[in-house]
């Protein structure tokens, strides 16, 4: 049996199934055709918010909701009323970055409230090849854990007293690559290959069938996600039409 963590994943206070989670971010990739709509995009939006809530991401859930809101009223507000190439830089920065947020927060959502065990047994239960499965279980633990590097070299900046910010970026932009674009890259490699071996050695496609601690089940919350998703990406395919 198995039933491993990676230190990303909270309790929440709704369990959700792993798959109304990809769903949800199936549809939320649908908000991105349907950004001129705005009630539609910003009631599917509030609602991601609050499963992030449920997922006690309560920080990341308030920021999203703060920078989505502000983003929208700089594009209805100032943005209709500019012109020329101020008018289109701005929009590609206030617009591009509104319409990217469900799609980020509902990923951020699948990633740090789901399990791998709980990712490998949902898919299993779909009946997907262990193909599409073991490449997914190795990029969804990827970014995590890059971002553990991340912090771990800018850490390691610090200490030895070299500083990371947009003035150092902008001031000796060579010397910024060497000391973190090189780390990073290396940290990269390393990451990727342990992530595969580290999947062959629990046994990710072995010809016996796995079992997992965890019930893998849906629930009145995943069944709600299902319908609301649905009809968000419905509506925002007639709404193209």
């Amino acid at each position: 049996m198995e039933n491993f963590n990676f230190g990303y994943t909270n309790s929440p206070y709704l369990w959700m199934d792993p798959r109304s989670k990809a769903l949800l971010f199936l549809a939320a990739n649908f908000a991105l055709w349907g950004g001129t709509n705005y009630f539609a995009s910003n009631l599917f939006f509030v609602f991601i918010v609050l499963l992030l809530i449920n997922g006690k991401q309560t920080r990341m859930a308030m920021t999203a909701f703060v920078i989505y809101f502000a983003f929208l009223a700089i594009d209805v507000v100032l943005i209709s009323k500019l012109s020329g190439t101020v008018s289109i830089l701005l929009l590609t920065i206030f617009r591009v970055t509104r319409l990217y947020m469900p799609v980020i927060c509902a990923a951020i959502l699948l990633i740090r409230t789901t399990t791998v065990s709980e990712f490998v047994a949902a898919f299993k239960r779909m009946g997907l090849s262990d193909k599409i499965i073991i490449p997914f279980s190795v990029m969804f633990r990827f970014f995590p854990t890059l971002g553990e590097e991340w912090r771990n070299i800018r850490n390691a900046m610090r200490f030895r007293g070299i500083r990371f910010d947009w003035q150092s970026i902008m001031l000796s932009p060579i010397k910024t690559l060497e000391y973190v674009i090189v780390p990073l890259l290396m940290s990269t490699v390393k990451i990727s290959g342990d992530l595969s071996a580290a999947s062959i050695s629990r046994g990710l496609g072995g010809p016996k069938e796995r079992t997992c601690f965890k019930q893998i089940r849906f629930g009145i919350l995943d069944y709600g996600v299902v319908i609301l998703s649905s009809i968000f990406m419905i509506f925002t395919i007639l709404d193209g039409m």
